[in-house]
């Protein structure tokens, strides 16, 4: 009879050690599957989730771009057609005047500066149709725009303006500076008439002081006095 218990409770006791073993092992591999299944599906999404946003400041950094580039300003010449007309109008090349303004066909007169060719076009449609066309498309396009730089830099001439630009960079894109040039002093027209200078020296250390150019804005170069 004591064998019997003793062979019993040895059975008994394999298999609460088997039984253990296996609820070990297959918490092990549930823990393992969760741990990966998280971790895996985890990682594109943030990863495409970054992906996203790099996108999304890149187009918005183009857009602003393009936007900045769109938008009128005294000085600019714009050409203006009228179509889908029954009668063709012949275009109107303008340029915008110091308050901002331009004036076309039946002498009506648009403010221009500050808006984007959509925003202008959309204004003078509103205005002629259907006052005086039934139908008509405005179609305004801008004109190359210029900056100019003269005075004691190596090439002075005026420069077709392609983009982001700033004093220094102009000065540098007619050869830079000659050895008679006041750079502290140069001198920035606007095409608004707005003048201020530059102390291009100290721009070069801090190029928060390099002031940005426009289309129309005019660099001048003083010769040293000394």
């Amino acid at each position: 009879m004591d064998i019997m218990k003793f062979f019993g409770r040895g059975i008994l006791g394999l298999g609460l050690l088997f039984g253990g073993i296996l609820l070990v092992g297959c918490q092990s591999d549930s823990n393992g599957y969760h741990s990966t299944g998280a971790t895996s599906p985890a990682t594109p999404t943030a990863a495409g989730a970054d992906g996203q946003h790099a996108a999304t400041d890149v187009s918005a950094g183009s857009a602003g771009s393009a936007a900045k580039m769109d938008v009128l300003r005294v000085g600019d010449a714009v050409s203006v057609m009228f179509s889908d007309l029954a009668s063709p109008v012949s275009p109107i090349t303008a340029d915008i005047k110091e308050d901002g303004s331009i004036t076309l066909t039946y002498n009506e007169k648009f403010q221009a500066e500050g808006k984007s060719l959509g925003e202008l076009q959309q204004a003078i449609r509103e205005r002629y149709v259907p006052k005086y066309f039934k139908y008509m498309t405005p179609v305004v396009r801008i004109s190359d725009r210029f900056y100019s730089v003269g005075g004691e830099v190596r090439q002075p001439n005026r420069q077709l303006f392609t983009g982001s630009m700033t004093v220094l960079r102009a000065i540098n894109s007619v050869g830079g500076f000659t050895e008679f040039a006041r750079k502290t002093k140069v001198q920035v027209i606007r095409a608004n008439g707005e003048k201020f200078t530059v102390n291009c020296i100290k721009a070069l250390q801090h190029p928060e002081l390099d002031k940005p150019i426009y289309p129309g804005d005019q660099i001048n170069v003083p010769k040293r006095l000394w």
